[in-house]
């Protein structure tokens, strides 16, 4: 191995293009990491934007079609009572049913005829409530 005080550098034109050349393509490398660490930076910074606004967006479309299931739930509901309650009021609507109920639920009767109560009745008593 050599003595570290025996090497000298050729001062010579040649040897400073070279060092030159070498120095020029370090500062070059250099700079383009740089820019491309810079990019890279941009670049990751959108990706997490959009990516937060992609789950956000999941999120709350998700929500939506919850809210939309128990919307159409209700309203099937809805119309099943509708349904029940428009049948109700027709029959209400008819005479012959509407008497039948009276006599049934109020112990209604017709002229000249006399209403029984029996023991196995499970109707209620209308004057207890």
């Amino acid at each position: 191995m050599a003595k570290p005080g025996k090497i000298t550098q050729l001062d010579n034109d040649y040897t400073k293009r070279v060092r030159q050349s070498h120095q020029k393509k370090t500062v070059l490398t250099a700079r383009r990491k740089k820019r491309a660490l810079i990019i890279g930076g941009f670049f990751l910074v959108f990706v997490l934007i959009f990516g937060v606004q992609i789950v956000r967006t999941k999120m709350a479309l998700g929500d939506t079609r919850q809210a939309i299931t128990q919307s159409q739930k209700n309203l099937t509901e809805a119309k099943a009572d509708n349904k029940a309650l428009t049948q109700k009021v027709a029959l209400l609507n008819d005479r012959d049913y509407l008497d039948k109920l009276i006599r049934a639920k109020y112990y209604y009767s017709k002229s000249n005829e006399t209403i029984y109560s029996l023991p196995s009745d499970k109707t209620t008593d209308v004057s207890v409530k």
